[in-house]
């Protein structure tokens, strides 16, 4: 029922910004030009971003590499902050919802990457954390996609 709620609201709110970039005052649409450059700027630096860490992974720039494997995640965590305050921009609770799970998976894996080394760091643990970091760039993917869609 909320979710339904909220759906209605955004879908409110993208009908409002719409109107006002083609039938507004001046004022309302250079603000509404303003909002889409935003949330178009977001988008595109969020699909290079993602693309290109995408790529360095099956290169295989991270193999081995518990430091590396930590900047991913790093930069991961710079992405998801920029698509969070995309998704507060366009109040989209449910990607928001999605993003704070993203964002605490995130920052779990950079917990645990952060006491590491590479002595004590074994080829399980780097398969596993690997698979960890593969998963959440998926999802990370998919909720860009479902936000694209909105």
């Amino acid at each position: 029922m909320i979710r339904s709620l909220l759906k209605l609201g955004l879908l409110l709110l993208i009908c409002v910004l719409g109107y006002n970039y083609f039938f507004g005052t001046e004022v309302e649409k250079e603000q509404s030009e303003r909002i889409f450059g935003k949330v178009k700027d977001v988008g595109k630096d969020a699909w290079a971003l993602l693309k290109t860490e995408k790529e360095k992974y099956r290169e295989g720039k991270y193999d081995g590499a518990v430091d590396k494997v930590g900047n991913t995640v790093e930069s991961l965590g710079d992405l998801l902050g920029r698509l969070s305050r995309t998704a507060k921009d366009l109040n989209d609770s449910g990607a928001l919802d999605r993003l704070g799970e993203l964002q605490a998976k995130q920052k779990e894996l950079e917990n645990e990457l952060a006491g590491e080394t590479q002595e004590t760091y074994s080829a399980q643990d780097e398969e596993r954390v690997k698979k960890e970091v593969q998963d959440l760039l998926r999802e990370t993917e998919s909720l860009m996609k479902d936000m694209e869609k909105e």
